[in-house]
């Protein structure tokens, strides 16, 4: 893929283009929360950037694992992609070899593994993270969509995605009629024969994080957190009913790292200059959502705060459309794809100038009296950006 340019001022007679080539060998290591698509996500960019690939899934879904390996074994030259199946040594391993690039989904801290292995040997990097993407509901804003929708995201995969709503930002006033709605929502996707329907519920990956949930749990209500719906948790099949938390302590661990589950802890503002104060206070997360019909105020939200990427009035959406980049920001991300974002990802953009003047322009050359003032005529136009 090429495509030309127009030279600057410095170079009037000479030609531009930029070639996009393979970065070349890429490790690409899958999460486990989403263990096929965001392995196929960014294999396909790769390979339609020309690279040729190795693929480590997550030990955590073994059974995904297999069949990521089937599929590719069956479609691919092994010299073209490899699937190297495991756990941590073998990551390890892969991680100390000399890649062109290495393509990472997972959480912040083994992100900063992957950032320092890779550093070793000047090996780029794109890092999708996570971290606590807030979702914001405004004084105006239209209660039972902004209700429906989070209820829908925080229960999708048990929570277990990367993009979902971590917690929620909303006025005390307008508490109540969401918690009301937040609960006609949940019946009627879970309820709806009057018991919880746990075969329309995923379960939580394994006991390790079934646990490490229940313990976020008792340490938000320990410190003064209120179960205003659900707070069932059931050890036997690893699930937990949709869960709302109210008068969460900012302090509580809930609120200190990511939860990945079902539960969502509430926490009231009076301005909206609290909710970017407190947004701005922490790491820049992989989302944002805001739900407001004023356009001053979401000027504000999306101007005042970094983060990956927003929605407003919904969630998630901004990862869904393949025609913007996806991608975070320092603690949720380096690098973006999606679509052509993605091809440009797994690709260095090579620039190449040929020199079509036959003779050599010597006015760079010593030496230097008198051409101070034909300098100052070029002026900008020799900073000028191409079209």
């Amino acid at each position: 893929m090429e495509h030309e340019i127009r030279p600057s001022a410095l170079n009037p007679k000479s030609s531009v283009e930029i070639i996009s080539e393979p970065r070349g060998v890429v490790l690409i290591i899958g999460p486990w929360n989403a263990p096929f698509i965001l392995v196929f996500q960014p294999l396909l960019a790769a390979i339609a950037a020309g690279n040729c690939v190795i693929i480590k899934p997550s030990e955590m879904t073994p059974h995904v694992s297999n069949v990521i390996a089937e599929v590719i074994d069956a479609v691919f030259a092994p010299e073209v992609v490899k699937v190297i199946e495991g756990g941590v040594p073998e990551t390890t391993t892969l991680l100390e070899l000399p890649f062109d690039h290495i393509f990472f989904t997972g959480s912040p801290p083994v992100g900063k593994i992957v950032m320092g292995a890779a550093a070793k040997n000047l090996t780029s990097v794109t890092l999708e993270l996570g971290g606590k993407s807030p979702m914001i509901i405004d004084y105006d804003a239209n209660l039972e969509k902004a209700a429906d929708t989070v209820m829908h995201k925080k229960t999708m995969n048990a929570g277990q995605v990367c993009i979902c709503p971590d917690y929620l930002l909303i006025p005390k006033s307008r508490e109540a009629e969401f918690l009301k709605l937040a609960k006609k929502s949940v019946d009627e996707m879970y309820y709806s024969t009057g018991k919880f329907n746990g075969a329309d519920s995923t379960r939580i990956v394994n006991k390790r994080n079934f646990d490490r949930l229940k313990g976020l749990f008792d340490d938000a209500v320990s410190k003064g957190a209120k179960v205003a719906l659900g707070g069932t948790f059931d050890e036997k099949t690893l699930k937990i009913e949709p869960t709302i938390l109210t008068n969460v302590s900012p302090d509580s661990k809930i609120m200190q790292e990511e939860i990945f589950g079902p539960i969502l802890p509430v926490m009231n503002y009076t301005d909206l200059s609290e909710v970017v104060a407190y947004i701005n206070k922490h790491s820049k997360p992989l989302g944002l959502y805001f739900f407001s019909n004023v356009k001053k105020n979401i000027d504000m939200v999306v101007s005042q705060t970094s983060s990956g990427g927003v929605t407003i009035n919904e969630t998630e959406l901004q990862a869904m459309d393949s025609s913007i980049p996806f991608g975070g920001v320092n603690g949720s991300g380096i690098g973006a794809y999606h679509g052509i974002y993605g091809f440009k990802e797994f690709s260095h953009q090579k620039s190449v100038l040929y020199d079509n003047d036959k003779g050599v322009n010597k006015f760079m050359y010593p030496p230097y009296a008198g051409k101070l003032e034909k300098v100052k005529e070029m002026g900008a136009s020799l900073f000028e950006m191409p079209a």
